[in-house]
Formats: structure tokens, C-alpha cells, sequence
């Protein structure tokens, strides 16, 4: 593709603009603007001539003055299926799905009332307010870069879309230690007990888990150290090991000298696999076989063993930026997960004063 691509000062920042030769074999040109200094401006000037190119040497309407919400956002997905996870463009996928009523509209006619409208019928749907919530969320970065990247729309079309609170929201449940106790004790002859055993007493996510090897278990410091995740890569293929989360994922957790007795144990009576995985089990097992078997003993799942591992933390004193740490969430995320657990200690105190000083 023909092109030059220039870069100047503008508004006390920096521009660039990249003049191109369209499928008409025409001169056209897009710029972006705002950028503090001249290599900031570059990648972003790079990717967008990536886009271009990809986008004539297809035959497509660069401009997108004609390209519909199907045509940009299989171009979006393709895009995608470069630099992000599997998982996340699947849940692009979804999302369009979703919005397929949306389909045959040029792109830049998009309007909110066309979104709310597509909310609005999510919800007569009974979808749960969480996951309407993900679908906008979604939706909204794929418009963001519609908007920023191919410079198609003007206006997010996204913005201040309502979706209604959930009347009968339901809270994770978390199993005092009594309970979990018992819990562990009823399913330690399932297959699967290793997976809620490790969940209840590191806190750490399935995938981790299941991405657990054997030299991650460091016998010494009384650690596990959590560096990969066992996940789908790629469409149709098996699940191998993959990246985490985020970077705060990546992350030691402490556990007790009798986690370390019973993964000890396990291992010493239970094989292993070709990977040394210390569970070689895959989700689709576990959301099978132990999710239903967790329901029926103690009416709990198992992510939410690591909800209750994090309550019994908190609830004993633990600050929420060590918790946050060992969960790999951030503290903001803690925080409004488990505040519950000060309010439950906050009463405990208050009934504590009014004992002590009535």
C-alpha cells in the first residue's frame, strides 16, 4: 500500500498523519492527535497503518462510511484473534451475537436508543444484571476502537447506557471453618477432592489450580508459587498452559504445614501426568462432576471456596492489601468484595464495647 505517515507538534502535543492510497487507488488520509511526545504518537501511528493495510489488501471500505456493525465487527474479532486470549474473543463473539439485531446498520448510524433498546430486551429476558453488564463492557471497547483506532464514529454510542440493578441479588456464600471442615472431610474419596482442597486453603482460581505443577510447590518456605494457568489457547485445540489473569496474578501464597502434609500425601498416592500437573483434571470436569457435588454437600461452588478462603482471612484480622496480594486481585476489588466481612467485625466489636463498658 502506498502511504508516508508525518508527524508534527499541534496543541501543545503531538499529531500524526497517515496519507494513503484507498481500493480506488485514491490519496486519502487519517490522523490522531493529544499525544504528549512524537514516540508516544509512533505506535499507535503503526498500528493504525497495520489496520489500513489489512483493510485494503481485504477489499474493505477503510473510511467505513458504508461497513456495518457485521462487517466491523468480524473485521474487530480478526483483529483480535492477533493479540488477545482465546477466551476474550470468544466473549467478543458472544457479545455480538447479542447485538446481531444490529447487524445490517452502517456502523456510524448507531445510535444509544438502538443499544438501550438491545439492553432493555436482555433484561425482559431475565439475563442476570451482571452479565447484561459484561455484554456493555464489551461492546463499549469494541466501539472505542471504532472510534480511536479506525476514526469510523465521533460519539460513543455506549455512553450512560442503563442497566437495571438486580432486585434479588444474591452474595457469594462463604462457609465458616466448621462447615468447610466438614465439607472436605465428606469428599475425601471423590476424584476431584485435590481441586477443593487447594481452592479452600490457598484461595487461589481453578485455572491456577489446574496449572499447578509439582516445582511449584516449594516444601521449604511453605509456598505454592502461582505462574501459569491451565486454559484453552486456541479454538478447537486442547487446553495447555497459558498466562494468568493480569499481572497481579502472578503471585506466592503461603499455606500451613498441614496443606503442605496433604499435598504431600496426595501426591504420594495419586498420579501425576505427563506435565507433573499436581490436579491434571480440565474445567469441563470439575464444572461437571465437582460443582454439583459441592451443591449437594454444602450448597457452595467452587470459586466460592476461595470466597470463603478470603472471608476467613479478613474476618481474622487480616489487612485487605495481604489478602488482595495472595487472591491476585487489587485492593479496590477487595475491598468491595469483602467489606461485608468489616461490617460482620464492626458488630462484633460493637457488641465487644457494649459487654465491657454497660
Amino acid at each position: 500500500m502506498e502511504h508516508n505517515i508525518t508527524y508534527r507538534q499541534k496543541d501543545k502535543g503531538w499529531q500524526f498523519i497517515i496519507s494513503y492510497k484507498d481500493i480506488d487507488n485514491k490519496w486519502k488520509q487519517k490522523s490522531k492527535q493529544g499525544f504528549k511526545t512524537k514516540r508516544d504518537a509512533k505506535p499507535i501511528a503503526e498500528k493504525m497503518l497495520e489496520d489500513l493495510e489489512s483493510s485494503i489488501k481485504n477489499n474493505v471500505d477503510v473510511d467505513g462510511a458504508n461497513q456495518t456493525f457485521k462487517e466491523v465487527s468480524k473485521m474487530y474479532l480478526k483483529h483480535s484473534n492477533l493479540y488477545k486470549e482465546y477466551n476474550t474473543v470468544k466473549a467478543s463473539e458472544n457479545t455480538f451475537s447479542k447485538f446481531k439485531c444490529l447487524n445490517s446498520i452502517k456502523i456510524k448510524d448507531i445510535q444509544k436508543i438502538d443499544i438501550q433498546g438491545v439492553v432493555d430486551k436482555l433484561v425482559k429476558e431475565g439475563l442476570k444484571q451482571s452479565t447484561i453488564t459484561s455484554h456493555v463492557v464489551r461492546l463499549n471497547t469494541f466501539l472505542k476502537y471504532v472510534k480511536e483506532d479506525l476514526n469510523i464514529i465521533v460519539n460513543l454510542p455506549t455512553e450512560k447506557i442503563k442497566v437495571p440493578k438486580e432486585k434479588n441479588k444474591t452474595n457469594k456464600k462463604a462457609l465458616t471453618k466448621p462447615e468447610l471442615d466438614k465439607l472436605l472431610n465428606d469428599l475425601i474419596n471423590n476424584k476431584f477432592y485435590i481441586v477443593a482442597f487447594i481452592a479452600s486453603n490457598t484461595g487461589i482460581r481453578l485455572g491456577e489450580i489446574l496449572g499447578l505443577t509439582w516445582n511449584d510447590l516449594d516444601e521449604i518456605n511453605l509456598t505454592l508459587d502461582v505462574n501459569k494457568q491451565w486454559k484453552v489457547l486456541e479454538k478447537n485445540k486442547p487446553s495447555t498452559f497459558g498466562t494468568l489473569k493480569s499481572k497481579n496474578s502472578y503471585r506466592t501464597v503461603p499455606i500451613s504445614s498441614k496443606t503442605l502434609n496433604a499435598l504431600k500425601f496426595y501426591k504420594k498416592n495419586n498420579p501425576t501426568d505427563l506435565k507433573n500437573r499436581i490436579a491434571p483434571f480440565n474445567s469441563a470436569s470439575i464444572f461437571k462432576y465437582l460443582n454439583p457435588k459441592l451443591r449437594e454437600l454444602a450448597d457452595i461452588s467452587l470459586h466460592e471456596l476461595r470466597h470463603t478462603y478470603a472471608t476467613l482471612l479478613i474476618a481474622d484480622g487480616m489487612d485487605f492489601k495481604t489478602a488482595a496480594k495472595l487472591l491476585g486481585h487489587d485492593v479496590q476489588e477487595t475491598y468491595r468484595t469483602y467489606s461485608h466481612v468489616t461490617s460482620d467485625m464492626l458488630k462484633n466489636a460493637a457488641k465487644r464495647i457494649d459487654k465491657i463498658f454497660k
